[in-house]
């Protein structure tokens, strides 16, 4: 053996080489057959390579088909069954690989062979997880089982920084009860959770204590789990927290979090969603962020809400902000008329977030903007990539935004890629000196422009062409006729990029 093997340095370079096999994702192996055979191939190799083979596991099958062939057996439906629970001196091969598995992740083997949800009661009734997996750090409990969530709690220990799990179709109360109760005490050096469901079911409170789970980096919660204020003040008081997405049930106290905002809640809070009743109570929340990295804020609500408490709640978001997505659920009484028609004062709070690569506001009521503000909104974000501006689909104001827009976004966002906005494109204005040689336009591929009025098709086409040269994608959201003038423009447009007809010049 040479000596440079010897170095731990160098032979973990060389497992991980061949274990990736050009791959950049390190959760899954592509060349696992040529790391089984290195591990055959020299005694030094051996550990570091099955380390690396079993470090993480996408299914429990291969591990369960390492006991003795009697204890398991696959059926005609391809699914793996359990006849008995192992016996103490069955489980010496499978302990030689459990004790390597650190991890249990998505992607799931679906091409795999399916493990029946009986398999795993059979398997924990004599040892328990902790036992059998002394090494797991991170666990997705959906690769393992969809319903036997009570196993859950048999794997919570401080070991443990990484859970995500889904709550099942047939729910257990007092399982889920229990496990949320566990979590914080058990687990407690946790940096990442995360709770979805694919169905509705009925909602359990989630309660983080007071310096409970001091490492939390990430806390992602479906709308099955109600999370009290208490709780989020408790969250904000954590060092690490930079990605929280909660829901907000009617019941979510906002006036707890009231004034409690300071230097060291939320220090470190980088993206935020937020599904909440109402807007005030997200408000609240993004109030209390101090981290001077906030990127991302997410929010969707019911109640819809006045021009007052959007600007409220965009005040409170900062400036450090590169993206921002408002949307409101439409409910039966959802209106386009005033109270809920928002005029370019309402979003004037965003002038101040100069990194903004996207906005998106859907619902909210009428957006009755003009030019100055598309103007003024493309100055103060020079970087913007994505721009979604959409007010209900039966509002019925004509937006004062004009083509004109359109030629200021493209002037001063040189990186943008996606338009969707509502335009008057009844008038042709003239296009500016250096029209064509706007660099803003080359990324621009895709707009939507809803249901904008139109004039003459192809005096816009040619209007299109000149500050939009590679568009490639034309969304309308109108009724027929209107829709149909639309693709008049779009084939117009195409035309013109495929040939040599003059494109409109100074009005011309």
């Amino acid at each position: 053996m040479h000596q440079s093997l010897l170095i731990d340095e160098i032979l973990s370079l060389i497992i991980r080489f061949v274990a990736a096999d050009g791959q950049e994702d390190p959760k899954r192996l592509e060349n696992t057959s040529g790391l089984a055979k290195l591990a055959r191939t020299c005694r030094c190799f051996m550990e570091c390579a099955l380390d690396t083979l079993w470090r993480t596991q996408h299914s429990l099958n291969p591990l369960i088909m390492c006991l003795p062939r009697g204890i398991w057996e696959i059926h005609s439906s391809n699914v793996l069954y359990l006849t008995r629970p192992p016996t103490e001196s069955e489980w010496a091969r499978f302990d030689v690989y459990s004790r390597r598995v650190k991890s249990f992740s998505y992607p799931k083997q679906t091409k795999m062979i399916g493990l029946h949800e009986d398999a795993l009661p059979l398997l924990f009734s004599e040892r328990s997880p902790q036992s059998l997996f002394p090494s797991l750090s991170s666990l997705d409990f959906s690769i393992l089982s969809c319903n036997s969530s009570s196993l859950i709690r048999d794997f919570l220990s401080p070991k443990l920084t990484n859970l995500a799990f889904t709550l099942p179709r047939k729910i257990c109360p007092q399982d889920i009860c229990g496990i949320l109760e566990d979590l914080p005490r058990k687990a407690t050096r946790l940096e990442n959770l995360a709770i979805s469901s694919f169905f509705p079911v009925t909602s359990f409170e989630l309660n983080i204590p007071t310096h409970g789970l001091p490492d939390l980096r990430r806390l992602v919660v479906s709308s099955s789990i109600r999370i009290s204020a208490q709780s989020v003040l408790n969250i904000a008081s954590l060092r690490y927290v930079q990605e929280l997405a909660l829901n907000l049930h009617s019941d979510f106290d906002a006036n707890v979090l009231r004034d409690r905002a300071n230097h060291s809640t939320f220090p470190a809070l980088r993206r935020v969603n937020l599904v909440a009743y109402d807007l005030p109570q997200c408000t609240s929340i993004v109030s209390l962020i101090s981290s001077p990295q906030l990127e991302d804020v997410t929010v969707t609500y019911n109640v819809q809400a006045r021009s007052s408490v959007i600007t409220s709640f965009l005040s409170a978001i900062g400036t450090s902000v590169r993206s921002i997505s408002l949307r409101h659920n439409m409910q039966t009484h959802t209106i386009a008329d005033p109270p809920f028609v928002f005029y370019p004062s309402t979003f004037a709070p965003l002038f101040a977030c100069h990194n903004l690569r996207t906005i998106q506001a859907y619902n909210l009521g009428t957006l009755n903007l003009d030019d100055d503000f598309i103007i003024s909104a493309a100055k103060a974000w020079s970087k913007l990539e994505d721009i979604r501006l959409c007010s209900l689909p039966w509002s019925s104001i004509i937006p004062n935004i004009s083509l004109n827009a359109l030629t200021a976004l493209t002037r001063y966002c040189p990186k943008l890629t996606r338009v969707h906005l509502s335009l008057d494109a009844r008038e042709i204005p003239e296009l500016p000196v250096d029209g064509l040689n706007t660099t803003g336009a080359q990324f621009l591929g895709v707009l939507n422009v809803r249901d904008s009025a139109i004039g003459h098709t192809e005096s816009v086409a040619q209007f299109l062409r000149a500050i939009i040269p590679n568009m490639r994608t034309l969304y309308v959201e109108a009724h027929p006729e209107l829709r149909d003038k639309w693709m008049e423009v779009k084939a117009y447009y195409d035309r013109l990029s495929m040939s040599v007809v003059p494109v409109l010049r100074n009005g011309s």
